[in-house]
């Protein structure tokens, strides 16, 4: 478990891509001395020595708090024993409806392993006999119509989304591996959170009042952006009117329309893509189009041409800053279209809103840190210059109009003891400089 925790830290904090870290683990495996993986990503110039003490601590941090049970605390918390004899003979609506109790965001049912769940981003096993594949099989399957048996049957993949009769959808992603059976189960959450809940400022939510344009929710894997998108947009369907259509897979929540009207479409369930139905939508008299990803050329261009012909876009990426955000979108498209794609951006860009979700130094949940780019003059002509470096900059020294630099953010949470310092220095954009004011603020945790 130590070195999944380890490969995770790693992965969702951009680090190093997937394919890269089992390409690290091979060299770890066939060098001919024995050598830490830390060693190895260190060789290979993926982090550096004081990054790798970062991670380090932050791992060994994570370990002792999945090991922490507090008396007296919520219903919810649990000790491992008490999980697991209430999973004694349970079937798969006993195991989401603990996941549920226990506020955890992901089930795990991997052939040969106990059960694991993902509760305030650690991974935690449960007192619970391995599973065989049979058993895996057998469990998920009782959730699975019988057309999509016959198709995992023939595929040996399935991603499939619904909802639970006790209320909140899922998400699962049942698959064959070399020991057998495994399925992930995402759980998502049954209400949408206000702007105001998740400490969004003002400057935020005036941007639900545009009317044109394009705004970002971005960030690594579960990091919050679907829960940041669903409460602009409920904030949009509480009160406004006009057509709101969002793109998404899966569905996480069932909006109801209130003051606008909302049509939710599924990839993979209503249309084949999401390029396709962005392009079906520019037919459907939309005022707001929700895209849950902007995850290729194709569309990435669409929205940008939606929102340059009247309409206001909000999307995702699975990036870690505005900067990097802008880098991505001009680097999606071939070089000789780059220039004309720049000036799209800096006639369309509104807003770019990235974030982390953060242990709490308490162990008691994750807090969000939040990088807020609004696009004022200045950030349009640095985009449309080709200087984007500089938009940092300009995030620092625009605080008067609500935007948020991250190593601001993250550096804010550590001095007040709401993250530790670890925590904070490994997302930091720019780890030597945030270090040295860090240190210098900061007594040693």
């Amino acid at each position: 478990m130590e070195e999944n925790l380890f490969g995770q830290i790693l992965l969702s904090n951009n680090f190093l891509q997937k394919h890269e870290l089992e390409r690290c683990i091979k060299i770890q495996q066939e060098s001919k001395t024995p050598k830490f993986l830390g060693e190895i990503l260190i060789e290979q110039g993926y982090i550096t020595e004081g990054i790798l003490k970062n991670i380090l601590s932050v791992q060994r941090r994570r370990m002792q708090l999945k090991d922490v049970e507090r008396p007296g605390g919520k219903p919810t918390q649990l000790s491992r024993k008490e999980i697991g004899k209430r999973l004694e003979g349970a079937d798969i609506f006993g195991f989401l409806g603990l996941v549920n109790e226990l506020e955890a965001s992901d089930l795990y049912l991997i052939t040969g392993l106990k059960p694991a769940l993902r509760r305030h981003g650690i991974l935690l096993d449960l007192e619970y006999d391995a599973l065989s594949g049979e058993q895996v099989k057998e469990l998920v399957f009782k959730l699975i119509p019988e057309g999509h048996r016959d198709k995992f049957v023939r595929t040996n993949d399935l991603e499939l989304s619904g909802t639970l009769e006790a209320g909140g959808r899922y998400r699962v992603n049942m698959f064959r591996d070399y020991y057998g059976y495994g399925a992930i189960f995402r759980l998502f959450a049954r209400e949408i959170k206000t702007l105001d809940e998740l400490g969004f400022p003002q400057a935020v939510k005036d941007l639900t009042q545009l009317n044109v344009g394009l705004i970002l929710i971005t960030g690594p894997i579960s990091s919050g952006k679907t829960t940041t998108l669903n409460a602009l947009v409920e904030e949009i369907n509480k009160n406004r009117d006009g057509h709101i259509v969002t793109i998404e897979r899966p569905i996480e929540i069932l909006l109801e329309s209130k003051m606008a009207v909302v049509t939710q479409r599924e990839v993979g369930v209503h249309t084949r893509s999401f390029a396709i139905a962005l392009r079906a939508a520019l037919r459907e008299d939309p005022d707001f189009i929700i895209v849950s990803e902007l995850r290729d050329l194709e569309t990435i261009a669409t929205a940008l041409q939606a929102a340059e012909t009247g309409h206001l876009v909000l999307g995702t990426l699975h990036t870690a800053s505005a900067a990097r955000t802008l880098h991505r979108l001009v680097d999606a498209f071939p070089e000789n279209q780059q220039a004309q794609i720049r000036g799209m951006l800096a006639g369309t860009l509104r807003a770019i809103i990235s974030q982390h979700l953060i242990p709490r130094a308490d162990g008691t949940g994750r807090v969000l840190a939040q990088e807020i780019l609004i696009a004022n003059p200045a950030v349009s002509n640095l985009i449309r210059e080709n200087r984007i470096y500089q938009i940092p900059n300009v995030i620092q020294t625009s605080k008067a109009e609500g935007m948020v630099l991250m190593d601001d953010a993250l550096l804010g949470m550590a001095e007040k003891g709401t993250i530790s310092l670890e925590e904070a220095l490994i997302r930091a954009e720019n780890s030597e400089k945030f270090s040295h004011i860090a240190l210098a603020k900061i007594p040693k945790q």
